[in-house]
């Protein structure tokens, strides 16, 4: 949680300013992707914020602009994040 928080204040990003959270549902080692997942959840319902889950299968490299376009076409899981 320290690193997402130094993130956010290296970026000047306040928890006000998000609209909606993306985070990798995997593949990849489960206890990071429940570790993600568990955050974002746990932002996203406090802070009552989109949750968009994405397979990283879908995603490549730092292209943060496909995301976007596959939440935009319905592509993303939504609210019901499931590691895979």
């Amino acid at each position: 949680m320290d690193f997402l928080l130094n993130f956010f204040k290296k970026n000047k990003i306040e928890l006000k300013d998000i609209e909606k959270i993306f985070v990798n549902e995997g593949p990849g080692k489960l206890s990071n992707i429940r570790t993600s997942i568990a955050i974002s959840k746990g932002i996203a319902l406090s802070k009552n914020i989109s949750l968009y889950g994405f397979n990283s299968k879908d995603f490549d490299g730092k292209n943060y602009k496909k995301l976007i376009k596959l939440e935009k076409n319905n592509q993303l899981n939504k609210d019901l994040i499931k590691p895979q």
